[in-house]
């Protein structure tokens, strides 16, 4: 049956990707939402509108793939291409049209209030300033400590109060004062107590269901965040979903099993967002504390795509990604038994698509070659012979697939 997709839940889980990015720095979104709430409702905003100004701040920082570019947005006040970010989530919203009513407040984010185009809307305006705001309040206190968030009110009220007039709109710093005079702001902030206060809020204008046509921008979203992490794995999860699908269609898959194949291709590396560049980009071999922080995105994958409803099998294919049919893969370890055709699918394009591209360890692999790594890995009980013979039996067509984006 056709795939539908519960708008709402699509964002959270978004956003819980972003958050992979900070890899220690967590809700870094969601505290900005809080934050950015909190004193918009001193502003008297109609429901409607808060709801748009979470969603802005869950995704404000969709433009950010990289570790070190979070580190310096959170620890540096100023620097050369702050702005890019901005620009980037502002065109990676556009093709979806209800999350492209966030671009413009997700675009001017880090503009200072003085600097804003004389044409942006009075409420885009207002949103990306408190985003700008909330993001500044979260930066300042995550250098300080989240253990108690309560014992840098003062320090943190006095350098937003400074920004009055200048980078932000004399209102918008009003709102925060007045939100961060009640204790209980402050003690929300702590981790424990920010994803309940995110689930308790209604968000009714995005609880709307949408189709695959649709999902599949959000899934196009994710793949173009997490490939953007390095320039070694540019288009890499797109390679992925098109020799994926292309692999399913070889096989007699139907329609709607070849969208759900390409959406668990797109999304399959979603968990690599929490590997620092250094491992991702190293050009040696990663040491055993280096390969335990890699194994682990493919079970962040799973944990976001699964909490998805509707998404929970799809999350599977995703996730299994590493998976070996004699048991020897990870994060499960799960068996042949237990592996369907569709992630078997998914782990022999990722592989291929691999093979295809440069490493920062080697070269693409050349395209006659790829079929005879492939029966090694069949041999070593990893990837499933049928689905290596169909990938290699029609092998410029597999290889068009998986690179024809690069």
């Amino acid at each position: 049956m056709p795939l539908k997709i519960d708008l709402k839940s699509a964002v959270l889980a978004l956003s819980d990707a972003l958050d992979l990015v900070g890899v220690n720095d967590f809700q870094h979104g969601k505290r900005v939402a809080m934050i950015a709430r909190e004193s918009a409702l001193l502003l008297g905003l109609p429901e409607a509108r808060l709801d748009n100004l979470v969603c802005a701040c869950l995704l404000h920082d969709l433009g950010v793939s990289s570790t070190a570019a979070h580190r310096r947005l959170i620890h540096q006040t100023e620097w050369d291409d702050r702005d890019a970010h901005c620009q980037r989530g502002h065109e990676l919203l556009q093709p979806f049209a209800h999350l492209s009513q966030l671009a413009n407040a997700i675009r001017y984010h880090h503009t200072p209030w003085p600097e804003l185009p004389s044409d942006l809307s009075e409420a885009d305006a207002v949103d990306g300033n408190l985003i700008f705001m909330a993001d500044r309040v979260d930066a300042l206190l995550l250098r300080r400590g989240l253990e108690n968030p309560l014992a840098h009110r003062e320090s943190i009220c006095a350098e937003i109060e400074a920004l009055a007039g200048r980078a932000l709109a004399t209102e918008v710093v009003h709102a925060f004062l007045g939100a961060a005079a009640n204790e209980a702001f402050w003690i929300g902030l702590v981790p424990r107590h920010v994803q309940p206060y995110l689930a308790e809020l209604p968000l009714a204008n995005w609880r709307i269901t949408i189709d695959f046509p649709q999902f599949r921008h959000v899934a196009r979203l994710v793949s173009s965040i997490v490939d953007a992490k390095s320039h070694f794995t540019a288009a890499h999860s797109l390679g992925v979903a098109q020799l994926s699908r292309h692999l399913g269609e070889r096989m007699g898959f139907r329609a709607d099993a070849l969208a759900q194949v390409e959406i668990a291709g797109l999304m399959h590396d979603v968990g690599k967002l929490c590997v620092p560049d250094e491992i991702v980009e190293k050009a040696t071999s990663l040491t055993p504390l280096e390969f335990s922080v890699m194994e682990r995105h493919s079970f962040e994958t799973y944990q976001i795509l699964r909490h998805i409803p509707g998404l929970e099998t799809i999350a599977e294919w995703a996730a299994f990604h590493h998976e070996a049919l004699n048991g020897h893969g990870y994060p499960f370890r799960h068996k042949a038994e237990r592996l369907s055709l569709e992630a078997r699918i998914v782990a022999v394009a990722d592989v291929f698509q691999a093979l295809a591209q440069a490493r920062p360890y080697r070269g693409p692999q050349p395209t006659e070659e790829i079929p005879r790594i492939l029966r090694d890995f069949v041999a070593s009980g990893a990837l499933d012979p049928d689905v290596v013979a169909v990938a290699s039996e029609d092998l410029q067509a597999s290889w068009l697939a998986a690179t024809q984006a690069l």
